[in-house]
């Protein structure tokens, strides 16, 4: 089963039931003209085209959607496995993970040690959402809906489903609001200039829902 790396927060939106969609960059770059023709067919692939200046189709290609309707992924976050050691010949200690016991980021829990007189045994260590296998995974998502768009054309009502505003708490805010809270979270999380809201590429908008 393919995983998909969320961060600490959007977890908590997940879990919460804030967040029933996510946003990922097409692959490879569309051309900024590419909108003409633009659409998903049944067998998960974008179809797209572009004009030239003349107005004549330059090209005609079809990329593969990384997902499918119906298809389930595994939730990667950050978490905490227990580190054990054992003495080799030589008198060195050699470490390594333990176990499927794992605790969540998300959920607060910190790298420690349990017990400070033995050091490795003990040491609860932090990794990196990359490092989740699937067997440590708490969350299993099923995709429900895709449709492609440019970055900067979500809406409110999506942009609540991406899980950045939580309504019961602070109200019904307006579309900005919302919008830029948007751009603020994916800003964040994206580094590269051409990943940025302000760059406005085209993105897989994936709706999904918990499989229980």
């Amino acid at each position: 089963m393919k995983g998909k790396i969320f961060n600490a927060q959007e977890v908590q939106a997940i879990i919460a039931g804030n967040k029933t969609m996510f946003r990922e960059v097409v692959k490879p770059k569309l051309d900024d003209r590419a909108n003409c023709g633009l659409g998903i067919h049944d067998n998960g692939q974008l179809l797209w085209d572009a004009r030239d200046d003349c107005g004549y189709y330059k090209n005609y290609d079809e990329i593969k959607c990384p997902y499918q309707v119906g298809q389930k992924i595994f939730v990667k976050e950050s978490f905490l496995q227990k580190l054990g050691s054992t003495q080799l010949p030589s008198g060195e200690h050699e470490t390594f993970f333990t176990g499927s016991n794992v605790e969540y980021v998300a959920d607060g829990a910190q790298e420690r040690w349990d017990n400070p007189d033995v050091f490795y045994p003990n040491w609860w260590k932090k990794r990196p959402a990359q490092h989740m296998k699937q067997e440590h995974s708490r969350l299993t998502l099923e995709i429900t809906s895709i449709k492609v768009e440019r970055l900067q054309d979500i809406n409110y009502e999506d942009a609540i489903k991406e899980g950045v505003w939580n309504i019961q708490e602070k109200g019904s805010p307006r579309s900005w609001d919302v919008i830029n809270a948007f751009r603020k979270s994916w800003n964040a999380t994206h580094k590269k200039p051409e990943k940025k809201f302000e760059a406005n590429p085209f993105v897989w908008v994936v709706d999904f829902k918990i499989n229980k």
